[in-house]
């Protein structure tokens, strides 16, 4: 091949190892081109597409080299197409097309945005990454030079949403994608599953917003007006409503809300299932499902034991949330329910056979309990000779021996034992004491193996009370024999009863005195502790009394996460309740909240942010 007067030989070597000689050699007088065009490719020794690609041809004007580029697309066209429909993005392909445009810190920038690397980063992470400037208008430039370097990507993938969207009513999950589509062939191809999602709410914010691993036919915006709205229409308590009102409804609100978006919002967010009824067709009712039904649900679709942190963690993403301490509740509650490991459960009816092999092995068990004195680790005395599993199925058969009580951590003594070691020692130290003790020097003191049990029973057992911050105190010294603090229950139950539930201790502490259960003796702080170990109460730090069942505490946090999902940024106690007027008779106790919420970070203990 002899090279026109302006050749690269880097070029045109790359085009014979890379390219068929069959295109090298395709002439460029057999293309669609205009006479004049022709006469100029002759005279600069431009016969072949191998001439044109290795030439600089910057002697050709604008509309001369889109002539020549349209004629070879024109016959290139047909298998180029089939190439282009057939494309896989695999994760390091998409990877090197997406970051290839930028710079490092954009590159950054933008895998930490879109998760192209690793999950997601919050927003304060994304903040540190942008530096000196405005996150959202970095974020808008990465967005802009996208559109312009990866056009085709984007409009396929915009064409992709749309018809999706018209399709299935407003909502796009990885399962509802199309066969062979872009977003398909990402979260196929790449290891992230929700790749494609993430990289079409961020490209395409105009069109779609990520909620739960499925795609939104609605802004950012538009969503957290949905997310303030439907709340206010769909109470649990005015459930079940068809659920074409409750799109009427956000109609006349000038709220767009496909039937698809619809639902998944009643489910995911309202903890609603979508039934038909004869009458009014589709309606949200409450969701009737026990937290056991639900735990079931997951060790099925695990098919297989799971953890209590997997099972917490699914739990979380399928029902909004729930906490390790109350699923470890049920769990350890429900017969449904076996514990084959320290942190491992599974459903009880994939282990009968097993559960009636170790028959033989309880009875001797229970035996050797019942005759000790002392108690036993059942763990560590069955676990090195039989196996982990079989020492915990075998005290889970132990659960209603009455020749055996269980004391929690794998240990047991015999049910004749009234009062465990430890307790007859702690109550023999506190009459020695002749009064209440301070409790971390009283902790300090006790033996290092049994310092933890002591500090459980010095928080919450009824034996104690707390007289101020780090002092401990037995009831015994104080005025409630068993008849008093009955009449002291049913009174404070009473009066939150047919109230809101909860109370300032100071108003109970009035009741109380009235009532002659109290006096000068008897303080505020005083009464909140023995209300919270003997009754069906919690005490909310500093000064609330409310019922246990009203779920006070989980309320409060499930509003104020949602303030914090609102707001979209790490903000104080004060700006959530700006955004929750509502909550401002808590403000002394949301702080305590949100640091225990295992959905909210807070670095600082000051700044709150979901995770």
């Amino acid at each position: 091949m002899t090279p026109g007067p302006e050749t690269d030989p880097n070029a045109d070597g790359a085009a014979q190892r890379l390219l068929p000689a069959a295109l090298l050699d395709l002439p460029l007088a057999g293309l669609p081109l205009t006479d004049g065009v022709r006469s100029r490719l002759r005279s600069k020794g431009m016969l072949s597409v191998a001439d044109a690609l290795g030439t600089e041809h910057k002697w050709l004007t604008e509309t001369e080299a889109a002539a020549v580029r349209a004629a070879l697309t024109d016959a290139l066209g047909p298998a180029l197409g089939a190439l282009a429909a057939s494309r896989v993005y695999d994760g390091p392909a998409l990877r090197a097309r997406l970051l290839a445009p930028f710079r490092d810190a954009d590159q950054r920038l933008l895998a930490a945005a879109v998760g192209v690397d690793e999950p997601p980063q919050p927003r304060q992470v994304l903040v540190r990454l942008a530096g000196d400037s405005e996150l959202d208008d970095c974020l808008q430039v990465l967005r802009s030079t996208l559109a312009q370097r990866c056009s085709d990507l984007i409009s396929r993938m915009q064409v992709e949403l749309e018809n999706g969207f018209d399709k299935h009513e407003g909502l796009l999950t990885r399962e509802l994608l199309e066969p062979g589509s872009l977003l398909s062939e990402i979260c196929a191809e790449s290891e992230d599953t929700q790749l494609g999602l993430r990289l079409a709410a961020f490209c395409l914010p105009n069109l779609c917003h990520l909620h739960r691993g499925a795609l939104c036919a609605v802004t950012s915006r538009g969503f957290r007006e949905l997310m303030r709205t439907l709340p206010l229409l769909a109470p649990q308590h005015l459930l079940p409503l068809p659920v074409t009102e409750l799109s009427a409804q956000l109609r006349r609100r000038n709220i767009d809300a496909p039937h698809g978006l619809l639902t998944h919002l009643l489910h995911t967010e309202l903890r609603a299932v979508i039934e038909t009824d004869a009458e009014l067709g589709e309606v949200a009712a409450p969701d009737q499902s026990t937290p056991a039904a639900r735990l079931s649900e997951l060790l099925e679709e695990f098919s297989g034991p799971a953890t209590l942190n997997d099972l917490t963690l699914a739990y979380r993403q399928r029902f909004r949330s729930t906490s390790r301490s109350r699923l470890l509740r049920h769990l350890s509650e429900n017969d449904a329910f076996v514990r084959i490991e320290q942190d491992v459960w599974s459903l009880r009816r994939w282990h009968l056979e097993r559960l009636a092999a170790v028959s033989d092995l309880v009875e001797q068990t229970a035996r050797r309990v019942s005759t000790a004195d002392h108690r036993i680790d059942l763990i560590e005395l069955l676990a090195a000779e039989h196996g982990p599993e079989t020492a915990w199925l075998v005290l889970d058969q132990l659960r209603g021996d009455p020749r055996v009580r269980l004391l929690g951590r794998g240990e047991a003594c015999g049910a004749d034992l009234k009062q465990s070691s430890v307790m007859r020692r702690l109550q023999r130290s506190f009459r020695r004491a002749a009064g209440d003790v301070v409790k971390g020097l009283f902790l300090d003191n006790q033996p290092a193996s049994q310092r933890r049990l002591v500090r459980r029973l010095l928080e919450h057992n009824r034996a104690f009370v707390k007289t101020a911050s780090d002092r401990i105190d037995t009831l015994a010294n104080y005025p409630f024999n068993p008849e008093r603090m009955e009449q002291l229950i049913q009174l404070v139950f009473a009066q939150l009863n047919g109230r809101a539930g909860y109370a300032q201790v100071e108003a109970i502490k009035d009741l109380v005195d009235r009532a002659e259960l109290g006096g000068r003796w008897l303080t505020p702080s005083l009464l909140a502790d023995i209300l919270r170990r003997n009754g069906p109460f919690e005490v909310l730090a500093p000064n609330i009394v409310a019922l246990k069942d009203l779920h006070l505490p989980r309320a409060l946090a499930r509003s104020a996460r949602q303030a914090l999902r609102d707001i979209g940024e790490a903000v104080t106690v004060d700006d959530v309740l700006r955004e929750r007027p509502e909550l401002t008779g808590f403000r002394d106790c949301l702080a305590e909240l949100l640091v225990d919420d295992p959905m909210v970070q807070s670095p600082d203990g000051r700044y709150f942010v979901l995770s």
